[in-house]
């Protein structure tokens, strides 16, 4: 419980944040959903509907535990940057899908 409060107040690795949770954990838990789910043929659109369930409110968490390391990182200013454009493109992502789906 510590390490998700030292995450959320923006006080783990900028670079932890980017890499090992911002890539890696949700290509792991988009793929590891869709391929096991899909494994005991459900349908695709519960499948996305899981994931969606799952993984945009990791993703909003994600997101403002990276954006407030990136404020506080304390190496080139260029590093912290291209965190938060990554940190805005991935939200945007996820608002524009939730758009287009209640749109459609």
């Amino acid at each position: 419980m510590e390490q998700i409060k030292k995450f959320w107040l923006g006080q783990t690795p900028m670079w932890f944040n980017v890499w090992i949770l911002g890539i890696l954990f949700f290509k792991v838990i988009f793929y590891g959903i869709t391929f096991g789910l899909s494994a005991l043929n459900f349908k695709i659109d519960t499948i996305m509907m899981i994931v969606q369930f799952i993984s945009y409110p990791l993703q909003l968490v994600w997101a403002v535990g990276t954006w407030r390391s990136a404020a506080v990182y304390k190496g080139s200013k260029f590093w912290s940057i291209l965190a938060e454009i990554y940190v805005v493109i991935t939200i945007g992502a996820l608002l524009f899908t939730l758009y287009l789906q209640f749109t459609s």
